[in-house]
């Protein structure tokens, strides 16, 4: 399960950075806002997925709440 999430977080920075190299030329505010704006969306789905990679890989005993 983890590997899906590993390759899912892969290809989300790879359209993140996609965005990034597109506003390097200039831009109108409107295009700045809509790629910064998913940028954002990416950047909160890599996050989910690394939080259920961690959660994947916390051993049965090192887990804080048991």
């Amino acid at each position: 399960m983890t590997l899906e999430y590993e390759l899912k977080k892969a290809f989300l920075e790879q359209e993140a950075d996609k965005y990034i190299d597109y506003l390097c030329p200039l831009r109108t505010k409107l295009e700045v806002y809509a790629a910064i704006e998913k940028i954002a969306l990416l950047h909160l789905e890599i996050q989910n997925c690394e939080d259920i990679i961690y959660t994947a890989n916390i051993p049965e005993f090192d887990d804080p709440l048991n």
